[in-house]
């Protein structure tokens, strides 16, 4: 019991951090195995990247309405967000083109819903969680055989089918990752 509370704990504090979780994800894969470890650590990002939400709307909303809430980058933002916010969030989430914890406090600047927010993340994050998670294990377990290379590039191509299909709802959605590249050029 205390080892989960730990493991949750050092995961929320990482990445309110904003030290990526892959490794911690990867430990906990190997500590707790593959259908435990994904549930801890979907649990523990799902708090983090609420927590770190929550830190970046009640801190920092308001004084970035005051400094850029006026300026057209701000207000297309703003658009985009109030017409497709959760689209986009779901493209963000699966493409990684901008880093995941960093995610976590630009959304909370926005408008978009906290619910709505918390629920697409997880959902989004659980596919990579389970692989990573089950990749460890079995890599611990079992060692490099080739039933592990199979597994491994089937997650692969699981991973590689998920960010394509992401990018082709994008396009039918016509939601522009380049506002993304733009915002993480900026910071």
């Amino acid at each position: 019991m205390y080892g989960y509370v730990l493991y949750i704990l050092l995961f929320i504090v990482a990445a309110l951090c904003l030290i990526p979780g892959s490794m911690l994800v990867i430990v906990g894969g190997i500590l707790f195995g593959p259908l435990v470890g994904t549930l801890v650590s979907l649990f523990a990002a799902t708090v983090a990247s609420a927590l770190s939400f929550l830190l970046a709307r009640w801190l920092g909303r308001d004084l970035l309405l005051k400094y850029v809430g006026h300026t057209a980058t701000f207000q297309a933002i703003e658009k985009g967000i109030a017409q497709s916010g959760s689209d986009f969030l779901i493209l963000t989430r699966l493409v990684p083109l901008f880093p995941y914890n960093i995610q976590n406090y630009a959304y909370g600047l926005t408008a978009i819903p906290f619910w709505s927010f918390t629920v697409i993340s997880a959902l989004t994050t659980f596919p990579g969680l389970f692989i990573y998670t089950l990749m460890s294990h079995e890599l611990v377990s079992d060692g490099i055989t080739l039933a592990f290379m199979v597994k491994l590039s089937i997650a692969g191509i699981i991973i590689f089918t998920l960010v394509q299909a992401a990018k082709a709802w994008a396009r039918v959605k016509r939601i522009d990752p380049s506002v993304q590249r733009e915002l993480a050029d900026k910071s």
